[in-house]
């Protein structure tokens, strides 16, 4: 029996896919990346990086959003930094004061979503999409492992302290919005 090709109706409900596919390939190396060899660690950062670019460009570009992937891709980026950021303490490359530092945001962000959730208010409150402050602040993430993976060691602390810095001014910011949203 012949199979007939995809209408192009079914070809864009598949496309609209592809953001949510490349963010959960984001998850699949965070699961990964623990086992890996040192060797293999700067090309799946560097996949983590684009990933991380391209799942949102993608999505916006094409219209291609999604609840699921408002939902996937901050839980994809915190799954891939903390896989990261707990394989180097563990291997010495970072501290425990540096991983604290660079990681505040999405401690603050954690919080925020305990909180909403013990005042049985996560259910009312939407999905707040990501600011600059943010994505400055993920920028600045990748920034640390590439000083780390590169061997600029000097880097590695004022990087964690613009981090937090600018992760503070995003946490602060998510309040100020969900604050606002439920007004």
């Amino acid at each position: 029996m012949p199979v007939n090709p995809p209408t192009a109706d079914e070809r864009n409900s598949f496309s609209r896919h592809i953001p949510n596919i490349i963010t959960s390939c984001r998850i699949v190396i965070a699961a990964a990346f623990p086992f890996c060899p040192e060797s293999a660690q700067l090309p799946l950062i560097l996949i983590g990086l684009a990933s991380e670019f391209l799942d949102g460009f993608l999505a916006r570009l094409y219209n291609w959003s999604s609840y699921l992937g408002q939902v996937l891709d901050p839980i994809a980026d915190k799954l891939f930094v903390l896989s990261v950021s707990v394989t180097w303490i563990v291997l010495g490359k970072i501290t425990l004061l540096q991983w604290l530092l660079f990681a505040l945001r999405d401690f603050g962000v954690l919080l925020i979503f305990l909180v909403l959730l013990t005042i049985g208010r996560i259910r009312s409150t939407r999905s707040v999409p990501a600011r600059l402050p943010s994505k400055i602040t993920t920028a600045f993430q990748y920034l640390l492992f590439l000083a780390v993976l590169t061997g600029n060691v000097r880097l590695v602390m004022p990087l964690a302290l613009l981090t937090a810095l600018i992760g503070l001014i995003a946490t602060l910011q998510y309040i100020y919005l969900i604050r606002r949203a439920e007004s």
